[in-house]
This record gives C-alpha cells, structure tokens and sequence, in this order.
C-alpha cells in the first residue's frame, strides 16, 4: 500500500516521456486519490518529483501502475535488531534486502542499490515492514 512520503521511481507502465527528469529520478508520493476525485481518483497518486515537477501516476488505477517503491524509510520503516552487512549500520531504516542464497545476509538499500556490495546474481527478498 502506497503512503505519504514514500519515495517512488518510474514504474513497469510509465508512459509520461521525461515527467520525473528522466529515468533514475526520484520524487515523493504527497498526496493519495480519493474514491470519487475527479482530480485524483483512487488508485492514483500525487508525486512531487525532486526535479519539480508534480502531477498524478497510477497505482493500480486503469490495471496500470506507473510507479516502484524506492525507498520506505521516510514513513518510519525500521530493522531494529539488523544489521547491513556492507556498512555495518545496526537497524536498518526503510527496506531491507535479505540474500536468498547466503546465510544471514542482508543489506540496506543504500548499500543493495550500490551494486558492489554483494553478488547482485543473488536472489534478494526485499522486506518493507518490520515484521
């Protein structure tokens, strides 16, 4: 379920040419549409892309998602009692990358996203709650 500042990137149905400033870029999910809007309908959102720019995307609006989860820290989302195993940082804040192959592996997004941390031909399983 999408919140309030959650940060976003381009998703599998993007189709708004250079909106967002480009592939790579991110913004924040500011506002969540509403059964019945006309401006923003449910399963829509409202994204303030650090470039600028804000309009509505779909999120299931139509069977089209335009947008990815990038990063769940800013709502609150903690690992407390795990540690990413490139940067050493004790709880993870946001989303936790969990290797599939190794034992007791995981890594923050910060370090997952930097793509030299681990063996990325690894499966990860990507956890966005604490539980």
């Amino acid at each position: 379920m999408l919140e309030i500042g959650l940060r976003v990137v381009r998703g599998p149905d993007w189709k708004w040419a250079q909106q967002d400033d480009g592939e790579g870029h991110v913004g924040t999910v500011v506002e969540l549409g509403k059964p019945g809007s006309n401006t923003s309908p449910d399963k829509t959102v409202v994204v303030q892309w650090d470039s600028g720019s804000r309009t509505n995307y779909r999120v299931g609006y139509q069977s089209a998602y335009d947008l990815r989860v990038y990063d769940n820290a800013p709502i609150g989302v903690r690992h407390p009692n795990v540690i990413c195993d490139a940067c050493r940082k004790h709880g993870i804040i946001g989303m936790r990358w969990k290797c599939a192959r190794c034992f007791d592996f995981d890594l923050c997004t910060h370090c997952y996203m930097a793509l030299d941390k681990h063996d990325l031909t690894h499966p990860f399983l990507r956890f966005e709650t604490a539980t």
